[in-house]
């Protein structure tokens, strides 16, 4: 795939945890709503926490996605994203979703 990041939407931090757990290459962004688990996950191995705000489509998950690599330095213009997350959003242990995400 030759992602330069991987992003989790996670609101308990499990889905974050589980991907660490792999040691991937790259660093994984761990997306949450919820400072606690921003905490959490601040200890994990090749985590970068992001306390963000809630989300309420899979379009407004990727743009996320995309604007906090962009903004904590994990991706350039033209790099690929691999972007996991639950639907319904905010439902632990919903993960169901994986998706490349081109950065522009």
């Amino acid at each position: 795939v030759s992602a330069v990041a991987i992003v989790t939407f996670t609101s308990t931090g499990s889905t974050t945890l589980r991907a660490a757990r792999e040691r991937p290459d790259v660093p994984i962004l761990g997306l949450t709503p919820k400072a606690s688990t921003a905490r959490r996950l601040s200890l994990a191995w090749g985590v970068h926490p992001v306390k963000t705000k809630s989300l309420h489509s899979f379009t407004e998950m990727v743009d996320m996605a995309v604007r906090g690599a962009l903004s904590e330095d994990f991706a350039g213009p033209g790099e690929r994203l691999v972007v996991t997350a639950g639907v319904p959003f905010g439902t632990p242990g919903a993960t169901n979703i994986l998706r490349i995400a081109w950065v522009e």
